[in-house]
């Protein structure tokens, strides 16, 4: 099914889809761009480049409830938390719905799986939209994603200058569109075709995460560590991240339990009770942060944890970033 609606009836539509599901769009918010839920009169920007936080936070909210408990007497009860409604997450790029598919593999493809994140995940369409005006610091190309195109979305969309056109790839997705009813129309016109280049860094990750299987000791990380300010905002804003904490707060007759983000740069994420830290200084963090993301996870998953949405370069003060880690560990093309 492929329909299209102008873009000017756009927030007709995002009404209409609010009314039974959470909608999540990138809206602009002061001078940033995130992606937040909906409500009228929010500043939609469909066409601009990524939003300065990747939307994982649709699935692994920054900080969630895991249940509830009380003293009634001698006896303990808990209390699940609330049902997750029906979501939709529209304007997804190619890059930030690979990093979710990244995700899934730690969450919900393994046992026991995330209850929480899988039903998130279970209960939400997948809008994409294609990039066809990357930004700068964007290279998701170095690690073979397209960016006009996300394979594991519900719906596939294009924007135009006058129309948005939708490309259903599952059931999900088509009935979405059919609650749509007459706001859409049928698109009749020539398949969108354009050919996309994002920015080359001269990268050359082939071979990458084999030749640091044996580097955990090599002198490169005594420099590389040097700039680094452990201020996290590195692994907040990367759509592959997903360290979290896990709390209890309350008193003796009631409190609940939480998750919240934390960052493996900060000093006491690796704390133990006892007072042992097996990455008390700043080069075994950042050692931590980039094995991660070049041997670790692609050992156990197969994919370097990187998408190239750009969000690091931005962001990092100090331009500690992943396309600096990789040239200095030697993932550089042949001149």
């Amino acid at each position: 099914m492929v329909k299209m609606i102008a873009v000017n009836k756009l927030d007709e539509l995002f009404s209409l889809l609010a009314e039974t599901s959470e909608l999540y769009l990138p809206i602009k918010n002061g001078e940033v761009v995130l992606y937040q839920q909906w409500q009228p009169g929010s500043l939609v920007t469909l066409d601009k480049t990524n939003s300065a936080v990747s939307p994982k936070d649709i699935f692994l909210p920054r900080d969630e409830t895991y249940l509830q408990y009380r003293l009634c007497g001698r006896q303990l009860e808990m209390d699940s938390v609330e049902d997750v409604g029906d979501i939709i997450a529209f304007g997804i790029h190619p890059c930030d719905l690979k990093a979710i598919e990244m995700l899934d593999r730690v969450f919900i493809e393994q046992d026991p799986p995330d209850a929480l994140y899988r039903e998130r995940r279970n209960k939400t369409v997948v809008i994409a939209l294609a990039c066809d005006s990357p930004d700068p610091f964007c290279f998701c190309q170095e690690f073979g994603i397209d960016p006009l195109d996300a394979p594991g979305a519900d719906i596939m969309a294009h924007l135009t200058d006058q129309k948005l056109i939708f490309h259903t790839r599952t059931e999900k997705g088509r009935e979405l569109l059919l609650k749509a009813g007459n706001l859409l129309e049928e698109y009749k016109g020539a398949q969108v075709d354009k050919i996309i280049k994002t920015a080359d860094f001269g990268l050359n990750v082939e071979g990458l995460v084999d030749n640091l299987q044996d580097r955990f000791t090599d002198p490169v990380w005594d420099e590389l560590y040097l700039s680094c300010l452990s201020c996290g905002i590195c692994t907040y804003v990367c759509p592959t991240c997903y360290c979290f904490d896990i709390e209890d707060y309350g008193n003796e007759s009631a409190g609940e339990r939480f998750r919240c983000w934390d960052s493996c740069m900060f000093g006491d994420f690796t704390q133990m009770a006892g007072g042992h830290n097996p990455r008390a200084g700043r080069k075994e963090r950042v050692r931590q942060r980039f094995m991660h993301k070049l041997q670790y996870y692609p050992r156990e998953f197969g994919d370097i944890a990187c998408v190239g949405c750009g969000r690091c370069l931005r962001s990092c003060p100090v331009n500690l970033d992943i396309v600096q880690v990789i040239k200095k560990l030697g993932g550089v093309k042949d001149a």
